[in-house]
């Protein structure tokens, strides 16, 4: 049959059509090479001073910020979209955001705020939970292996706004089984000077080591939280910002700190008492409690985010800094600059600007191996716009869906074998296992437990009898990379003697 006009100018339209789905498709993929900053959807609503939580479903939280700081909104990486979800309970700037063992987020505090809430994924709901002991901002919180937060560094009472905070000077525990918080041991170091502009306990960056001590790197002795205690105990003397960009004598605050796949810590940036900003970093040693300066970043930089890439590079990007212009330094007031840190040859590099001047802004890495960048302040005010970073070597994370033990009972002096599934895991994949021991109601971790999907465990003997709970898998390529999130699968066992 002879094509008649209208089919041949729907034909043609097809044509043209495919034509540009071609030609999109290729820009896209231009657009997404590697080591380069692409736009993604914008979100609901401006945001500054957010946060940014992946959760286990492989969607992003992004809650409060300068702005709408009660809403809320969720971050869908296979269509690129930002949803809006509803409203906290409480209107927020400045709370802390963690992901807990169950897959829930705690919100806490946040501008002189003293109340929590949980975020349940399974039902989209916010619920509130206990009261801190002391309103709280700018403060970190720490998920530790036994299931418990750790709240330190926080700033209160601000009567002359941001300049006269005081510290909250009693670091407390959440305890997600009551949903209560309660004080906890008072700081090694008695020193510190009451004031939020010149203490470096405030906005001091804490992080989870693999031992499950927390390092809190408040310049310039920094300390270590010890759960099993419930003390802090000093550690090392610090290196970065022992001068300015001036060469004058003083200590900085803020900065990032990054837990590294070999077990160190990378600690990088931050300002000394708002006169200058750093570019100096420096290495934790957890084995030695030692902190070892390795040079400097390619800027300087304060309220800026370190991601650990699936590499085991750290994609530093944003902030503010001070910038050599015309002979003098001059505030850049927010930037657009990234570069990446390779930990195999101690190397700061320079990456691809992002697309916007971004600081306090928010980042996260997605369960497919790319970084979201949400928000932050472009001089001009908080914006809506985000971004995604394509690393060089991207790789999509490790997910634990199940863990089976091949029988329910086992004695001492046997075996028994456990079977682990999921995606993307390899015969090589490394499990370390979140357990609860019997008479126990805390839970513990034992690194590196199991190697590939199927294992046989032995019984030693001497172990205690009773029942054994596993309540969370972390998977990793890496020996000593524990970086990741436990995935809440489960399954018990009992022994007998």
């Amino acid at each position: 049959m002879k094509p008649t006009g209208k089919r041949l100018g729907r034909l043609a339209d097809w044509l043209v059509l495919s034509l540009l789905v071609i030609l999109v498709c290729t820009s896209l993929a231009v657009a997404q090479a590697p080591g380069t900053f692409i736009p993604t959807g914008n979100m609901t609503a401006p945001r500054e001073g957010h946060t940014s939580t992946l959760l286990l479903n492989g969607n992003v939280l992004i809650t409060s910020g300068v702005g709408p700081r009660s809403s809320t909104e969720i971050y869908d990486p296979s269509r690129g979209t930002f949803t809006a979800i509803g409203n906290m309970t409480t209107i927020r700037f400045s709370p802390s955001a963690t992901l807990l063992a169950d897959g829930r987020v705690l919100l806490a505090g946040g501008d002189d705020l003293g109340t929590a809430e949980l975020y349940d994924p399974a039902t989209g709901t916010f619920t509130a939970t206990g009261h801190m002991v002391t309103t709280q901002y700018w403060h970190t919180a720490t998920l530790m292996n036994n299931g418990k937060v750790l709240i330190a560094g926080g700033g209160k009472d601000c009567p002359n706004g941001y300049d006269g905070c005081l510290i909250v000077d009693r670091p407390e525990l959440y305890d997600p089984a009551t949903g209560t918080f309660t004080t906890t041991g008072d700081y090694a170091d008695k020193t510190r000077d009451p004031w939020f502009e010149t203490a470096g306990l405030v906005a001091a960056p804490a992080t989870l080591l693999p031992n499950g001590k927390v390092l809190i790197a408040a310049e310039p002795t920094a300390e270590l939280y010890d759960p099993a205690t419930g003390t802090f105990a000093l550690t090392g003397q610090m290196t970065r910002g022992a001068s300015d960009s001036e060469r004058r004598p003083g200590w900085g605050i803020g900065g990032t700190a990054t837990l590294l796949k070999n077990g160190r810590v990378l600690l990088a940036g931050g300002e000394i008492f708002e006169t200058s900003y750093l570019s100096d970093v420096e290495l934790y040693d957890p084995l030695t409690g030692k902190f070892t300066a390795i040079g400097s970043m390619v800027n300087a930089r304060d309220g800026h985010t370190a991601t650990l890439l699936s590499d085991g590079t750290v994609l530093i990007a944003g902030g503010q800094g001070w910038d050599a212009i015309n002979g003098g330094w001059y505030a850049t007031g927010s930037r657009a600059e990234a570069e990446i840190y390779d930990p195999s040859s101690g190397t700061f590099k320079s990456t691809d600007h992002m697309n916007g001047r971004r600081l306090f802004f928010a980042s996260a890495l997605l369960s497919n191996g790319t970084v979201l960048i949400t928000g932050g302040w472009d001089r001009a005010g908080p914006v809506d716009t985000a971004e995604l970073y394509i690393p060089s070597v991207s790789a999509p994370a490790p997910i634990v869906t199940a863990i089976e033990f091949d029988r329910p009972s086992v004695a001492t002096g046997s075996s028994y074998s456990v079977n682990v599934s999921g995606s993307n895991l390899t015969p090589q994949t490394l499990f370390d296992a979140r357990f609860i021991a019997p008479g126990s109601n805390a839970s513990d971790v034992a690194l590196n437990w199991q190697k590939g999907l199927a294992e046989n465990h032995e019984v030693p003997a001497g172990i205690a009898s009773g029942s054994w709970t596993i309540t969370g898998v972390r998977a990793h390529e890496i020996e000593t990379d524990h970086t990741g999130n436990f995935f809440p699968v489960s399954a018990t066992i009992t022994v007998s003697p």
